[in-house]
């Protein structure tokens, strides 16, 4: 069991990269609603009887109905169906006044840091082991990629900064590893919207946006990506 010392030291390691995530969540959050302001701006003519919402979160049985609601799956495991998932920087969703339960996920995004060795280095610190923000990706990616499964589209894109994202990386970067294999071994640094690789008979790949690297990205950056990954759902949804 760790000591009253070593918990002291594991919580204040904690602080920057804390007050840091914090900063980058105010960052996805203003740009999510510039897309959305975006998106209702560009598409004001067209939408109709359509409307755009953003959310901070969807629950594993909203999750579920996907797939469900078309037959396309009949088991599931119902009992966390409460429990919701948070992306760090919301979903925008599509909706119908004259059909309450008409849902299209138009957009999802996260943001995430990870690595403060080098910060650590420089104030001659020992190195701590590399973080799991990695995992707690992975977690939501997956319920993601279950609920979208039968679609064309898989409308995600992650940002990830901090030293442990390279963007030159080779294959001794073991963290970058973890990411390429999330995405299924697709490049990294590119955007993904429609299903890859895929026929009638076989399954498809469902790659999505994944950019990471070591500098933070500001909220007009990651808006650039976003309103590209947005529209192209929504054009997807609407024609």
């Amino acid at each position: 069991m760790a000591n009253s010392e070593q918990l002291r030291q594991n919580k204040e390691q904690h602080k920057p990269k804390n007050t840091k995530s914090k900063k980058d969540d105010k960052e996805i959050y203003a740009a999510m609603r510039d897309c959305i302001k975006y998106l209702e701006s560009r598409f004001k003519n067209i939408l109709d009887n359509h409307y755009l919402t953003f959310e901070k979160e969807i629950s594993f049985e909203s999750l579920i109905s996907f797939p469900q609601k078309i037959g396309l799956r009949k088991e599931f495991d119902n009992t966390f169906g409460s429990r919701t998932i948070k992306p760090d920087g919301g979903i925008i969703f599509l909706k119908n006044h004259d059909d309450p339960e008409y849902l299209q996920i138009i957009l999802i995004s996260e943001v995430k840091r990870q690595g403060t060795n080098k910060q650590r280095m420089a104030e001659g610190k020992a190195k701590q082991a590399q973080g799991n923000a990695i995992e707690r990706l992975g977690k939501n990616l997956a319920g993601i990629r279950a609920a979208l499964n039968h679609e064309p589209i898989t409308p995600f894109v992650c940002f990830g900064s901090g030293c442990d994202f390279v963007e030159d990386y080779d294959q001794n970067a073991f963290v970058m590893s973890k990411v390429a294999m999330m995405n299924e071994f697709y490049p990294l640094n590119k955007t993904f919207v429609f299903k890859k690789d895929g026929s009638s008979d076989k399954n498809f790949y469902a790659p999505v946006s994944m950019y990471f690297r070591e500098e933070e990205w500001t909220a007009s950056e990651m808006l650039d990506i976003l309103k590209e990954v947005g529209e192209t759902a929504l054009r997807f949804y609407i024609f």
